[in-house]
């Protein structure tokens, strides 16, 4: 059972690239109303395109929208109020984030805050200024969380801690919004790092690791040595490489939540050894857990070869 997407809007942050720019296309696609916001400028080549897919329609309008600006925020309030359809705001979707890889010592408190600011605090931003709208029309709230937060791992400490935040909103709201008959779904995303521009590929997460590793006291450095940093940029390679580049179960996710009379609460979308992982770590005791994944680390650097490596990669590309 399905509502009908005619006439009624949904508003996506971080439509630049990655699952918010798929999901703008399927929606539209769908006959819904799209507030597509972008951190880039509306003229953009990212814009262009989603504007040129509503030319005929009229259905797709691009907003130029940093979440972590309330001047921004406001300004597409006001955007969206004077284009509304009949049938008003009926979703919105906070999908906008940010990355950083490093141990928690080895990034700044400013890096920290920056992954928070649009991770956590750009989310409650945006739902509290359009809340009025969703709770008019009994609509959708979908926050993209990620399978980190429900799993921390411990190179991706800033990203981990936000997406738990994250988490932890979304559940409070859901509640909150139980007189108002306003559902609030999570998608919580597995490895999908080469299919979404979030990384930029294996050359931008090294260098951006080797950055903050360099910009660490020499004391620091020499408690965790040059090998730690080496052993994570492997892992990292690693990863990057066996990440899913179909984000298609994603996208129908985002998409179920918005249309399916009564959703799921969560969509974990994720392979199904990532969901075992998942469920292992969060029931079993946490000593069998630590040396669970300690050994798949183990595993993944004993596969590491260069020439055995490039292979691999070339086979997944």
């Amino acid at each position: 059972m399905q509502i009908s997407p005619r006439d009624r809007a949904v508003l996506i942050t971080g439509c630049d690239s990655g699952f918010g720019h798929l999901l703008a296309e399927r929606l539209h696609a769908m006959e819904f109303t799209v507030f597509a916001c972008c951190l880039q400028h509306e003229k953009s080549d990212t814009a262009l395109g989603l504007l040129k897919l509503g030319a005929q329609t009229g259905r797709m309008h691009v907003i130029r929208m940093d979440v972590t600006s309330q001047e921004d925020v406001d300004k597409a309030l006001r955007f969206v109020e004077m284009r509304l359809p009949k049938k008003g705001l009926w979703g919105i979707v906070n999908n906008a984030g940010r990355y950083r890889a490093g141990y928690l010592e080895w990034l700044s408190m400013e890096t920290h805050e920056t992954v928070s600011s649009v991770n956590v605090l750009g989310v409650m931003r945006v739902t509290k200024a359009f809340l009025p709208l969703i709770s008019k029309s009994q609509g959708r709230i979908v926050n993209v969380s990620s399978i980190l937060g429900r799993v921390a791992d411990p190179f991706l400490g800033a990203y981990c801690i936000s997406k738990f935040a994250l988490e932890a909103f979304s559940e409070i709201l859901r509640f909150q919004m139980v007189p108002f008959k306003v559902k609030v779904n999570t998608i919580e995303p597995g490895n999908f790092l080469a299919a979404v521009n979030i990384t930029a590929g294996i050359e931008s997460l090294n260098a951006t690791t080797r950055s903050a590793w360099d910009q660490l006291d020499e004391p620091v450095q020499k408690d965790y040595g040059k090998s730690s940093l080496e052993r994570q940029l492997r892992i990292g390679e690693i990863l990057l490489a066996l990440s899913d580049r179909d984000i298609s179960c994603v996208i129908n996710a985002m998409s179920d939540a918005l249309v399916r009379l009564h959703p799921k609460k969560r969509y974990l979308e994720a392979t199904r050894f990532d969901k075992t992982l998942a469920c292992c770590v969060r029931y079993l005791p946490t000593m069998i857990t630590n040396r669970l994944r300690l050994s798949i680390h183990n595993q993944l650097l004993n596969f590491y070869d260069k020439d055995k490596w490039k292979k691999f990669v070339e086979r997944c590309d």
